[in-house]
């Protein structure tokens, strides 16, 4: 996708491009990420994974975790996602917390 963001929906069997092309967030591989399969989290469950998209207008944002996609709602997390960094949510009963990763910590290292 040369660097770009587009945002589609399907509308009547076809794809319509809505919103604005930009230049997608630094972090995020090039690549189809289906969010409208994105379900909603489970209460006590952690999810552990990279901020894919931000939507303002719904109040929503996107992680993704492994393959799948959850949308988690602004106003129930405390701190502020920030799309394509990879963030711990845990659950609390309608709150969130939210905490960055370390990425160095989750590499392993070889010794010789």
């Amino acid at each position: 996708m040369n660097g770009q963001k587009i945002l589609q929906t399907q509308n009547n069997n076809h794809w319509e491009t809505i919103g604005t092309i930009k230049k997608v967030d630094e972090g995020i591989k090039p690549g189809v990420y289906n969010i409208y399969l994105a379900t909603a989290p489970v209460d006590k469950n952690q999810y552990q994974g990279q901020i894919i998209y931000i939507d303002k207008e719904n109040s929503v944002f996107y992680q993704q975790v492994k393959k799948d996609f959850i949308v988690h709602q602004l106003k129930a997390v405390d701190g502020k996602p920030v799309a394509g960094k990879d963030v711990v949510i845990a659950y609390d009963g309608e709150k969130a917390t939210l905490t960055l990763m370390d990425i160095l910590k989750n590499k392993r290292i070889l010794r010789i």
